[in-house]
């Protein structure tokens, strides 16, 4: 069973930086002056540690350690989340002044089994035979080398600091050039010195520097104080420890390139700060990060891989569309959240602006900011600057499409802009092109309409030549006088619907504008209103036009009502007029002629006119159309190259950092992706393959093609007719189908797939690490196909130089990467029966577990080990490799 446990809150995101003072002194010490309660100085001495934000302090009384004092002092600091080791400042017998060190004492010295104080074992043996050396001015038995040979006689763990380096009594001015030389080539004393405190002139440690070598420690700080009030004064030192330990102290030491800093750090990127659930297999669960390397650990089947997918879902980071088992992450999310989860991601961006993202699976996420909702911020722009995500096996999986996902991570966020312009163009195409196709019959029913108009004029000829027609012309004249007051009166109602929806349209906005008050320029805009208030005049009178158009609207239709009363009452006099015309031409032999059809033959030639006419304008329209068709493909092709060229601006950003692993894009060169198109389009066409592999080869795309149709049509020949019907057809999708580009990665100047899978795993994981401008990336399982070398020869080493600057999470069954990596927060997982759960890292007696930890932590430490196949030989190596850091970081 695992029970959660609170460890120090300083702690929450892993390792963090703390202010440390590795010289103080206490009353019990003779040169403190303490002028308060005897009973009150512990709490006045914690008091002052906090108010300095000391969190980390070394008591080094003068020859002295008074354990007691220091058990009281511990007891209570504990309360302040302020850690304490114990220490004194020996007086070594060494120099002409005796050198002041600064011991560290593993706390083991004091609290044993045995219950034994062999702290002040060892100052009897230094100082055997002396008497009141408990001062500054005391002087042990033994020299450097031997201190450090008698001390490590106890078997037990310390490290020392060199008090005060440049003055009389410290170890640069109090040794000669010659002693120094001396002792820095002395294995154990290296070995044990990990810091000089109070280095405070260039140009002594240049020559310092002359006389150890490669080999030079820490410089720390500490306040030397002999008094309360002097807690905290001079300059800071900051640990980054993920844990109150003595070995968390001393690691931070012997790697103080990357731990030890004068200033404290602070996060110039976005990161992650904590991820939560609700539902199911997570519900309660919490996790907070640390903003640089995390580390997720445990069995297979314990859910890593399911809080890695939990992050990418919640940032809304796609998958790549050549994503390996995409199926099964999106059922593990759903497995461990349930119907109806929740995901709360808080984020701090680069202006440590702090955020939250909430998801609910199946839904859209939303970004709030002070619990407030606020739409339309982008969660990969301005809360996290270019996270970038790869699951299992993506980083392995170098299949077909594999470059493109590649590139897709990398840059895609870069693309958000211009691909929201091709959207936009490609619809104003979509629209241009339906309303073209809409018109291609035009030529036809021009055709027809000019054949039944011929037809019908040569008919009325015939009318004409028996007098039909100027005997029904008053009925001719008034069917015509009809239709031109109807035509009015709809084209006045078609005017108003326009003005008064163009009113609609701008009134709320004009009306809007007006209400803006600067505060800053009230006399520059009322000179800018007085402007806008004439366009708001010519709006208010366009208003009032559309209100007199409606009026005189409703007066026309009741015009056309009165015309056709009129019209009607003539109805039996134009009867009349048709009977006696009938029998005079019946009379003279006409019998085919009928009145009515000459009436009829009139207004098949008035509609065939009207219609013509308007199959004028569509032709105009259509040829128009075809014109703005071409150009506004040209500027989509436009926009497609605006999209490569930022790619390129991109990739050649990245191949600028002269990695082994190079990007090459080629302009719409994807022909392999451009022929499997046209083959799916075509499909049923009985064209062969080779043609229209020929017409890729021949074209960029669809959209070039369209204007040159004939020469495509050309290489097809005889099935030219077949190409074009299908052509037409697919019109839309061929003209808006962006032709992929095509990448192709090399490495060491060879194309990636012809390398082996290590190579490839290796050369993709060091690229992607490698990228400074994403501020996030989240890899599960980076060391999938990497040995042991490479991932601390390559990637830990590339990880620990770019975490300061990039948050790493990190899903792994590798105990290297956590161990060597020195992971700022790690988070051991378990499957327990229903739930997933997350061991932790701080222990106390009862071995309680908590969620999260450092790689300082024991508990962490010991999951590894138990966990992760390795972790001892991790460890082992970590403690090897330290000394070597260390003497590196000389």
């Amino acid at each position: 069973m695992i029970v959660d446990a609170p460890g120090p809150a300083v702690f929450r995101h892993g390792s963090t930086w703390v202010r440390a003072d590795f010289h103080m002194h206490t009353k019990a010490d003779k040169e403190f002056d303490f002028k308060g309660e005897s009973g009150s100085f512990v709490a006045s001495f914690v008091a002052a540690l906090k108010k300095a934000a000391v969190q980390l302090a070394v008591i080094t009384n003068h020859n002295k350690f008074d354990r007691d004092e220091f058990n009281a002092i511990v007891k209570a600091a504990k309360k302040e989340e302020i850690f304490l080791l114990p220490g004194i400042e020996l007086s070594v017998k060494d120099g002409s002044h005796g050198i002041h060190t600064l011991v560290v004492f593993h706390p083991d010295w004091i609290v044993n089994r045995e219950n034994e104080n062999h702290i002040q074992s060892f100052l009897g043996l230094t100082f055997a035979g002396q008497s009141n050396f408990e001062n500054e001015n005391g002087r042990s038995n033994h020299d450097l080398n031997d201190t450090v040979r008698e001390l490590d006689k106890f078997g037990r763990d310390y490290f020392l600091v060199f008090a005060h380096v440049e003055a009389n009594n410290g170890l640069w001015g109090g040794l000669s050039g010659g002693r120094l030389t001396e002792l820095s080539a002395h294995d154990p004393f290296r070995q044990r010195c990990l810091g000089f405190q109070k280095v405070e002139t260039h140009d002594e440690r240049v020559k310092a520097k002359k006389h150890f070598g490669e080999w030079y420690p820490a410089e720390v700080h500490g306040c030397d104080c002999k008094s309360i009030a002097e807690i905290g004064r001079g300059d800071e030192i900051f640990l980054k420890i993920g844990a109150f330990t003595f070995e968390a102290v001393k690691f931070a030491l012997l790697d103080h390139m990357n731990r030890v800093a004068a200033e404290l750090p602070k996060p110039e990127r976005s990161f992650i700060k904590r991820i939560a659930f609700e539902g199911d297999k997570l519900d309660g669960r919490s996790i907070d990060f640390s903003p640089e390397l995390n580390a997720f650990i445990g069995i297979r089947g314990s859910g890593k891989s399911s809080i890695l997918e939990a992050l990418r879902y919640v940032l809304d980071i796609p998958f790549g569309k050549n994503s390996a088992d995409r199926e099964y992450k999106e059922g593990a999310l759903r497995n461990a959240l349930g119907s109806g989860g929740k995901i709360t991601l808080t984020a701090i961006d680069r202006y440590g602006k702090e955020y939250e993202v909430r998801r609910i699976l199946g839904e859209h996420p939303d970004v709030y900011v002070g619990g407030t909702l606020q739409p339309g911020i982008s969660i990969r722009e301005t809360v996290l600057h270019k996270p970038i995500y790869f699951g299992q096996k993506d980083l392995s999986n170098t299949g077909q499409g594999f470059e493109n996902d590649l590139v897709e991570k990398l840059v895609g966020e870069k693309l958000v802009d211009i691909r929201e312009t091709i959207a936009l163009r490609r619809q104003t195409v979509t629209e241009t092109i339906r309303r073209l196709l809409k018109l291609a019959d035009v030529a036809e029913k021009q055709k027809e309409y000019a054949a039944k108009k011929q037809n019908a004029e040569y008919k009325l000829e015939i009318f004409k030549e028996h007098g039909v027609e100027k005997k029904l012309q008053k009925q001719v004249d008034y069917e015509q006088d009809a239709k031109t007051v109807k035509d009015l009166g709809e084209f006045v109602a078609g005017y108003f619907e326009e003005l008064e929806d163009f009113a609609s349209r701008y009134s709320d906005e004009f009306a809007s504008r007006k209400k803006y008050e600067s505060k800053q320029n009230p006399a520059f805009f009322k000179n800018v209103f007085a402007i806008f208030d004439k366009v708001l005049s010519g709006f208010q009178e366009i208003s009032k036009t559309a209100e007199s158009t409606q009026v005189a609207s409703g007066a026309l239709k009741g015009k056309v009502k009165e015309f056709d009363t009129l019209k009607s009452a003539l109805k039996e006099e134009f009867a009349e007029v048709s009977r006696k015309l009938s029998e005079q031409l019946k009379s003279s032999g006409a019998t085919a002629i009928e009145p009515d059809e000459f009436l009829k033959m009139r207004k098949a030639i008035e509609n065939a006119k009207q219609i013509l006419a308007a199959l004028t304008k569509e032709n105009e329209q259509q040829l128009s159309l075809k014109l703005q068709l071409v150009s506004e493909l040209t500027m989509l092709n436009n926009h497609w190259h605006d999209e490569y060229t930022a790619i390129k601006h991109e990739l050649d950003a990245i191949n600028a950092q002269k990695t082994a692993l190079q990007i090459d894009v080629e302009y719409k060169g994807d022909k392999d992706a451009f022929l499997k198109y046209m083959k799916d389009l075509f499909r049923g066409s009985k064209l062969r393959e080779a043609m229209l592999s020929e017409v890729v080869q021949t074209f960029a795309d669809g959209a070039a093609i369209y204007p040159d149709l004939e020469k495509a049509m050309g290489i097809l020949g005889a099935s030219a007719s077949v190409f074009e019907q299908y052509f037409t057809d697919n019109l839309t999708a061929l003209l808006t189908w962006q032709v992929p580009n095509r990448f192709t990665i090399k490495y060491h100047g060879k194309p990636l797939k012809n390398h082996s899978l290590g190579q490839r795993a290796s050369a993709l994981i060091l690229f992607v690490l490698s990228q400074r401008d994403n501020d996030v990336v989240i890899i599960d399982q980076p060391e999938d196909d990497l040995d042991n070398q490479t991932i601390y020869e390559d990637v830990i080493k590339l990880v620990r130089r770019l975490k300061p600057e990039t948050q790493f999470i990190f899903a792994t069954h590798n105990p290297n990467i956590p161990v060597l990596g020195d992971a700022e927060q790690i988070v051991a997982c378990a499957y327990d029966e229903d739930a997933i759960q997350t061991k932790d890292a701080i222990q106390t007696k009862d071995a309680i577990q908590t969620k999260v930890g450092s790689i300082d932590c024991p508990v962490l430490q010991k999951a590894i080990v138990s966990i992760m196949e390795g972790g001892s030989e991790a460890f082992q190596r970590r403690k090897e490799i330290y000394q070597v850091w260390k003497q590196q970081n000389s």
